[in-house]
């Protein structure tokens, strides 16, 4: 008898959302708007439910559901994970939509770069007081002026490019359509060789790049998740970490044996058997298993994955808790299994109780648990 439990999922970006998120993977991806009194508000879309731009209102009149990073913040469960655990957040900031008339409307490249600063600045203000570790977050945005913005500004965090670039404007059709000259220009070898350029810790990509036609048709050498392509994309990256949306249920244990990493839309707690067949599990690097309870996990009939991996919940030690000896030996593999190139030294000060390696592969939660609307990434 396969068990189910009752759970709604929690709306996208909110505080609820991205603290189950956080609980019940290795860590969460979050989006972050400027509004008019230069508050930091989680919020993906360009406008609110109400047809309304974020960034023309104050957070007071913002809906009720509009929450501010400081809520989250404020949030000792998500912090204990982030900081104590070995969790990791990728922070999205959303530049507003051109018809807005902010950060320069249509035309002004100069107002975009501000507005950037601006958010960064704001960010950075707030996490401060934090002690996040160096490996344990990215910044990223579609918006080209993240990178000259972030070099503006002195800051520890880690800044990066989402690639191609998606335009504000338009709905997601067109926002594909728009991007898909840029899409076709590059393939992942390429993506990641400007990257490494311009000194960014990763590369967020979409899932067309590794899978289905669209990964056929790019310019540049193909890479792939299974045979020669993925021996390809393992011999290039060489380690270097690639975040992949969407992570979806018959691509997900492709992505992990692949040694990256996969945003999800999907943690339910009823999600326990991948459209592979495969036994699902969410925290490959905060709660890892060694190859012989991962081989025992896939050789689970169906029917009893709910119940082995909730017991497995309950016995395998989290990251946090492993020996000093137990944590090396699982990079030490990883490094070995995906051609990590980084200098055992460098890796070894990542790895702490409270910290992983960049390399990692993990689980993120989109949004939280999951994007609930109509939209794209």
């Amino acid at each position: 008898m396969v068990e189910h439990i009752d759970w709604v999922r929690p709306r996208e970006n909110t505080v609820e959302a991205l603290v189950y998120g956080m609980k019940e993977s290795d860590g969460v991806e979050l989006d972050l708007r400027l509004t008019q009194d230069q508050r930091l508000v989680l919020h993906h879309d360009a406008k609110t439910e109400f047809g309304e731009y974020p960034e023309c209102l104050t957070l007071d009149e913002l809906p009720e559901y509009v929450e501010p990073i400081e809520k989250l913040l404020e949030n000792k469960d998500f912090i204990r994970r982030w900081t104590e655990e070995g969790a990791f957040t990728c922070i999205e900031l959303k530049p507003p939509h051109p018809s807005s008339g902010k950060a320069g409307g249509w035309l002004n490249g100069k107002g975009k770069e501000e507005h950037m600063i601006q958010m960064i600045e704001n960010l950075q203000e707030l996490l401060e007081p934090i002690e996040i570790s160096d490996s344990s977050t990215v910044i990223y945005s579609f918006d080209p002026k993240i990178i000259s913005a972030s070099r503006k500004i002195k800051s520890n965090l880690k800044f990066s490019r989402l690639r191609p670039n998606i335009r504000q404007w338009g709905n997601w059709t067109t926002q594909r359509i728009v991007a898909t000259p840029s899409f076709l220009a590059n393939s992942l070898p390429r993506l990641m060789d400007k990257q490494r350029k311009e000194g960014s810790p990763m590369l967020p990509c979409s899932l067309q790049y590794l899978k289905g036609i669209e990964s056929n048709i790019n310019i540049g050498r193909t890479v792939g998740l299974e045979g020669k392509k993925l021996e390809r994309l393992t011999k290039y990256r060489k380690g270097y970490p690639v975040y992949v949306w969407p992570s979806k249920s018959d691509s997900e244990r492709l992505l992990l044996d692949a040694g990256l990493t996969g945003l999800t839309d999907d943690l339910s707690p009823n999600s326990v058997t991948l459209d592979t067949g495969h036994a699902r599990w969410t925290k490959p690097a905060t709660q890892p298993l060694t190859d012989e309870i991962r081989k025992d996990l896939d050789n689970t009939p169906k029917e009893e994955h709910y119940k082995k991996i909730s017991e497995l919940k309950k016995e395998v030690s989290p990251w946090h808790q492993l020996s000093d000896d137990e944590r090396n030996n699982f990079v030490e593999n990883w490094s070995k299994r995906w051609l990590w190139e980084r200098e055992k030294s460098i890796l070894s000060k990542e790895t702490t109780s409270s910290s992983l390696p960049w390399e990692v592969s993990r689980i993120i939660g989109h949004r939280g648990t999951g994007k609930s609307h109509r939209g794209g990434s």
